[in-house]
């Protein structure tokens, strides 16, 4: 995958929806995206005309029988996800009239659920060269930011009056680390250890940037592959 990755012609797949917590299903056909829940009881239906150039639409979710819709048009951009080995989709949210955020302020992230395998090995970010990056926490609707140098990874709060501090080391194979977020005055830590992987976001468009996902791999909290959180880094 190069730094300009296709407007897919067809697409079916299955989206974790990282801040409602549930599935989502999107299908492209051409210049069409249709999104519908999956997994679940509700049969809402939501279609919108996808702009090949940018990969993206404006999405209406105020459809029947969808449950507290946003009170105005998003727009939906796909975007691609790499870490060391693999690829897959997401859809990624803001809201151009900048009502509930700033414009180009990722709202949400819907994670597909199925990794694919791609023909290369992505660099680790920061492992050669020393990283600071600004995230969006996509579940918990705020800001972290992250120092990354060589095998050190540190996690802090971003924008608020928090100062707890999470200190962990870099795989620098998989370019993912073991976290545990039960720190002196982290609000509400997991009980569990998390693992986080730094991922390469592409988007049709050409623009790139860093991305990090957490998992359990105990199982505990969901499947060890499932995506808990996203954070995503602000351009």
């Amino acid at each position: 995958m190069g730094p300009k990755p296709p407007c897919p012609r067809t697409l079916k797949a299955v989206y974790a929806d990282i801040h409602d917590g549930d599935k989502k299903e999107v299908t492209i056909s051409d210049s069409v995206l249709t999104i519908r829940p999956s997994g679940n009881n509700q049969t809402w239906v939501v279609e919108a005309h996808l702009d090949r150039d940018t990969c993206s639409g404006s999405a209406d979710f105020n459809v029947p029988g969808k449950p507290s819709p946003p009170p105005v048009n998003i727009t939906v951009s796909l975007w691609y996800s790499a870490n060391y080995s693999d690829y897959k989709t997401e859809w990624e949210f803001t809201d151009p009239s900048g009502t509930l955020a700033p414009r180009n302020f990722p709202l949400n992230r819907w994670v597909q659920l199925k990794w694919q395998t791609k023909p290369f090995k992505a660099k680790c970010l920061g492992y050669s060269n020393a990283y600071q990056g600004v995230f969006a926490d996509m579940h918990d609707g705020d800001k972290k930011e992250v120092t990354i140098s060589h095998t050190s990874v540190s996690i802090k709060p971003r924008g608020n009056n928090q100062t707890w501090v999470v200190n962990t080391q870099l795989d620098t194979e998989s370019c993912t680390a073991n976290v545990d977020f039960n720190v002196p005055g982290k609000p509400n830590p997991p009980p569990v250890n998390l693992l986080v992987s730094f991922l390469h976001n592409h988007a049709p468009t050409g623009l790139f940037k860093y991305e990090a996902e957490f998992t359990d791999p105990s199982g505990t909290l969901a499947p060890a592959d499932f995506p808990l959180n996203h954070w995503v880094e602000l351009e």
